[in-house]
């Protein structure tokens, strides 16, 4: 037989680079070549050891193993400290360098901020290359579970009496020990051989019940409307208990993006399940970030209501939204402007009965202040009671869409938006197989989906 030689312990005569083994079109090494091109001094900033003490790894070289990690679907820190005595593109990134998991897990949460303007940096490459031109861009959110345990969703009083109870029994045990025990030598925890000991054990879990009671009180303050009823979670307290896409519920966030091209513009997370009240805060995170608003919007039915359909038409944005609901048909009533009356063509009289006022945060028009009239009719021999509900604002700007999503050139340009969306919730869920978050708290949160679209991103770019 004929076979080549091969020699696992055969030395190499000189050093070889790893870029010869990975070649100029591996993604490592474009990646390398594209960030090389960015101003990441921002990343720089912060480091205190110019005057000397121990030197830092390079944040470049830390960002770029991230991001290939993210790009690859690796995304626990340890993983990807592993990665770095194993992986040739990993090695070759890092410069052979291995940074531990604690090194880069606290770079990934401190140099968050900085992930922003990264990825803005990238959307306007994207731009200048052609790829992107904000004109028609698609919203759409999805749920991702958050780094929480479910059962771990408390009230406030039911989470306080269940810490008064444990410290009841405490100090019920340590009174007990006191008296049986006193300081005698025993074969009980080492801890509990001495009144000190016990004392000391004492006072961290009286500690820890006031960090947990102060936390908890903090969160209705800064949440006005939030009842004591309102369940927190212990270990994310901003995740909130939601359904989920497959079904079942648990702690998450709602991401929300808006992409174009398959390329992923801007994005914001909140602790609400409601898709409705989140058009207008990723709206202004596009406008925050690139200083400018999209030509026109393609969005679910899920993102009707009057503030967005009146703020998109403040703004200047061309919106294809269906309605969620047909306006009222005014033409089977007749309006009496000196009763202020509306009168239905089967005899019914509908009275006024009162304004409902705008909440606070929605969009003003024509400097109203009130949403909606209330009109009222009451039959006269059941005495049952019927409403009827009229908002001029609703009523023109639901009729404006209905005819610009029916129109063929409305029903052309809706049918991107599936696609357009839809394919990058499904590249990050299935091809990179990020389905949940690792960091925890909102901060957290936005600092992981900073950098897995901006994975996402340069998988399209590279």
């Amino acid at each position: 037989m004929n076979f080549k030689v091969y020699n696992r312990s055969q030395n190499l005569l000189l050093p070889p680079s790893f870029s010869d083994f990975l070649g100029e079109s591996h993604e490592a090494v474009v990646l390398c070549e594209l960030l090389g091109e960015l101003d990441l001094s921002c990343l720089e900033e912060g480091y205190t050891n110019g005057s000397g003490g121990r030197s830092a790894y390079h944040p470049s070289m830390l960002l770029s193993v991230l991001l290939y990690g993210y790009m690859n679907g690796v995304f626990s820190s340890r993983k990807i400290a592993g990665k770095l005595k194993q992986d040739l593109a990993f090695m070759y990134l890092a410069g052979k360098q291995t940074p531990d998991f604690r090194t880069l897990c606290r770079f990934r949460r401190e140099k968050g901020a900085c992930l922003e303007d990264v990825f803005k940096t990238i959307v306007d490459k994207a731009r200048r290359l052609g790829f992107v031109a904000f004109g028609t861009v698609s919203l759409d959110g999805t749920k991702l579970k958050a780094n929480a345990n479910k059962e771990k969703n408390e009230t406030q009083d039911s989470l306080e009496e269940k810490i008064r109870k444990l410290m009841e029994e405490a100090e019920r045990i340590d009174a007990m020990e006191d008296e049986l025990l006193g300081d005698q030598e025993d074969d009980v925890d080492p801890q509990l051989k001495t009144k000190e000991g016990r004392a000391k054990r004492k006072r961290e879990l009286e500690k820890k019940r006031e960090q947990t009671s102060s936390h908890l009180k903090q969160r209705p303050a800064s949440e006005p409307g939030v009842s004591k009823d309102t369940k927190l979670n212990t270990t994310d307290p901003d995740s909130k208990l939601m359904k989920m896409k497959r079904g079942g519920f648990a702690n998450g966030y709602n991401v929300q993006i808006i992409s174009e091209n398959g390329f992923v513009l801007a994005s914001h997370i909140a602790g609400t399940s409601a898709d409705q009240n989140l058009l207008i805060p990723t709206l202004q995170a596009f406008r925050d970030a690139h200083r400018t608003n999209p030509t026109r919007l393609l969005a679910d039915k899920g993102y009707s209501s009057e503030d967005n359909f009146a703020f998109c038409e403040s703004e200047g944005i061309d919106a294809y939204i269906p309605i969620h609901q047909d306006p009222l048909d005014l033409s089977v009533y007749t309006y009496d402007p000196e009763h202020d009356a509306y009168a239905h063509q089967d005899g019914r009289i509908f009275r006024f009965k009162q304004r409902m006022k705008k909440r606070k945060g929605d969009t003003q028009i024509d400097g109203q202040d009130y949403r909606h009239t209330i009109y009222e009719h009451i039959d006269e021999t059941t005495k049952k009671k019927s409403y009827l509900c009229i908002s001029p604002n609703w009523q023109r700007l639901a009729a404006k869409h209905k005819r610009r999503l029916a129109a063929p050139e409305g029903k052309e340009r809706y049918k991107k938006r599936m696609p357009d969306v839809e394919g990058v919730f499904g590249n990050i869920k299935h091809n990179l197989g990020f389905t949940g978050f690792l960091l925890r708290g909102l901060t957290g949160a936005r600092i992981e989906w900073n950098m897995i679209t901006l994975a996402h991103n340069l998988k399209k770019l590279i």
